[in-house]
Parts: structure tokens; C-alpha cells; sequence
């Protein structure tokens, strides 16, 4: 803007313009600051958050209603208290568990994204704030010449959407909540159909995951998480078993494949499950019936493990009444994996 020369008129014009953009108050802004206060961490109600992020759907509307384009929204959403960018996190490994000083962020706390569905173009928000609080994802479409908020799926915690497009040009979206604790998360997993701007829930996957870590990549996902044996004693960080989830397009909906990424784990706890109640169906998981007799039906503890599904072969250490044993697995032709050595291993030194 070019102000006229004068210094009469330049002290009058003074007066009487505008206040400057960034001073002029935003009702929006300030009305999410009061829901973020409203909020006030601890056991707050969902409620206080759903109207909090009810205000974020609204400013995002108000920005995309003034020919403002997702690159222009996230400005205006990094500018609101609270947010917080991606990042990898800092963190330390400490045996099988890692303590984050900073958890890592695959998204910004506030954040649209473009997405298409069905061959419209549509944005995704996503809204996160703090740890373990609960999140949302909506779905902005054009309605009638003007952005609205079409499709919403509030979660109970922090929460991040995955992209599955299926093969009719629609679009599956994967939602993954997670609650972190003092040393571990937990995570659970719903599929939804994203259709004419809707979120049409389709499953959720059942059981709870640990430390869950979901990637979008080849027209799948893949959701890798870890679970308690259900027999073998082990502690909270010690040894568990792993799964990988896979959701992948299967015409207008999803197909959902789990399969254990460590049953070397696997096929010794379910022995020690079978062992004191159904002796005949335990020693069917061995390649030798005398490997029983140093097996064994009291259930050990677990310590370290490893091997190689590809190659069919993978060990368990296990412990009982002080002595350690190493015990060797591998997938024979029919598929199966069976228990195949018990040997005595020593202890690491202390």
C-alpha cells in the first residue's frame, strides 16, 4: 500500500487505518486457546478435546473458505499454541525397550494433508496435542461450492492416519492409536472406507499391540508390533512375541494377514501351554519325544532369542531352577515349526 506524501494527510491517514493483520484479534484463535485451557491435562473428559479440535475444523473451513491452499492452512495451524512439528525423537535404547526424552512424531501435532478418494479431491486433518491425550482425524470436502467438514473419527489417544487406496479408486484410510507409558505403548488399529467424503468404519483389528510401528509403502500396510507370550515368564521389556499385521486392497475393502515375525518364541510357549494339560499335543511340537524329558512341563523363564523366518531356523534361551538352555526351532516341510534341541547354555557373566 502506497500512503500519500504529505504530512497532513500521512498523520490523518494514520488515524484512521486498519490495524495491521498479524495485531487484528482472531476469534478463532482465541476461542482455541480457551478450549486448550479448558482442557487442563490430567483426566480430562474427551469432551474438552473434541470441542477443542471442534474449533481447529473450524478455522481450518474459515481458511480454506478464503482460497487459502493446505500449504497456507498448516501456516496458520503451526501458528496456534501447542503445536508441535514432526521429528524423530530422542531417545535411549536400554536392552529390548527405548526411554524417549522426546517421542517421536510422524506428523505435526496440527496438520492437513491432500488426499484423493474416489477421484475427488479431498484434505485430511489431523490433531494431536501432548502425550497421550485424545486425538482426531476429519475429512474436509466441497460441498455445494464451500469446504466442509464431511467425516470426522475422534480416537482415545494420539493417533495417526495411514493411506490404503483400494482398487475401485477408493480409498482406505488406517488409523493407529497409541497410549505410551513409563516403558511401553500400546497400540490398537482401525480400517475405515473413505467414501463421498465419509469415514465408513470397516474393522478394527483385534488385540491390543505393543509398540506398534505402522509404515504405508507398496500399496500396503504394515503394522509391526509385539505381544506377551502367554506362558513363559519374561519381564516387561524382556522377550515377547512379534507379529506383523498386513492390510492390503482386496476389491472395495481391506484383506488382513498377521503372521508371527518369531515363532521360534511362538512354538515354545504354546508347548509349555500344552505341557502340564495335553502331554501328547506338546510332544507333537517336538522333532524328538525325549527333548520332553529336559523340557520339561514347569514353565520357565525367557531370556534372549533370534533367528530367521526366511530361513526357517531361530533359538530361545529359557531358564529353570537356575540352569539355562538353549532351545532350537525350525520350520520343517509341511510348514510347521517344531522344537528340534535342548541344549545347556551358559549364563552371560554378570
Amino acid at each position: 500500500m502506497r500512503l500519500p506524501g504529505l504530512v497532513a494527510v500521512l498523520a490523518l491517514a494514520t488515524l484512521t487505518l486498519p490495524r495491521p493483520a498479524a495485531a487484528q484479534p482472531d476469534p478463532l484463535r482465541e476461542r482455541f486457546v480457551e478450549r486448550l485451557e479448558a482442557t487442563g491435562g490430567g483426566d480430562t473428559p474427551s469432551s474438552a478435546y473434541r470441542q477443542l479440535w471442534d474449533v481447529a475444523d473450524s478455522l481450518v473451513i474459515r481458511e480454506l473458505g478464503r482460497g487459502r491452499d493446505a500449504v497456507e492452512v498448516n501456516h496458520a495451524l503451526a501458528d496456534l499454541p501447542g503445536f508441535a512439528g514432526a521429528t524423530a525423537g530422542d531417545g535411549v535404547s536400554i536392552g529390548r525397550g527405548t526411554f524417549y526424552s522426546e517421542l517421536p512424531r510422524e506428523l505435526p501435532g496440527y496438520v492437513v494433508l491432500p488426499v484423493r478418494a474416489g477421484r475427488e479431491p479431498l484434505l485430511l486433518g489431523v490433531y494431536n496435542f501432548g502425550l497421550n491425550s485424545p486425538g482426531r482425524v476429519s475429512v474436509y470436502a466441497r460441498r455445494a461450492g464451500a469446504w466442509r467438514r464431511t467425516g470426522v473419527a475422534d480416537a482415545r489417544f494420539s493417533v495417526v492416519p495411514y493411506l490404503l487406496p483400494l482398487a475401485d479408486s477408493g480409498l482406505a484410510v488406517v488409523t493407529v492409536e497409541t497410549f505410551t507409558g513409563g516403558d511401553h505403548q500400546d497400540g490398537t488399529a482401525r480400517v475405515w472406507r473413505l467414501r463421498r467424503g465419509v469415514l465408513e468404519p470397516l474393522r478394527t483389528l483385534a488385540g491390543q499391540m505393543k509398540e506398534p510401528q505402522a509404515e504405508a509403502r507398496d500399496g500396503r500396510v504394515r503394522i509391526a508390533f509385539t505381544r506377551f507370550a502367554r506362558h513363559l515368564e519374561a519381564p516387561i521389556l524382556g522377550t515377547r512375541i512379534a507379529h506383523v499385521t498386513t492390510l492390503a486392497p482386496a476389491g472395495a475393502t481391506v484383506s488382513v494377514t498377521t503372521e508371527t515375525a518369531n515363532p521360534w518364541v511362538e512354538v515354545v510357549d504354546r508347548y509349555y501351554g500344552l505341557a502340564a494339560r495335553t502331554p501328547a499335543a506338546a510332544r507333537a511340537l517336538l522333532t524328538t519325544p525325549a527333548l520332553a524329558r529336559t523340557l520339561g512341563t514347569r514353565v520357565p523363564a525367557a531370556h534372549d532369542d533370534g533367528g530367521d523366518p526366511r530361513a526357517g531356523t531361530g533359538w530361545l534361551v529359557i531358564e529353570r531352577d537356575g540352569q539355562r538352555f538353549r532351545v532350537t526351532s525350525r520350520r520343517g516341510g509341511d510348514g510347521r515349526w517344531r522344537i528340534t534341541a535342548v541344549e545347556p547354555h551358559a549364563a552371560p557373566p554378570s
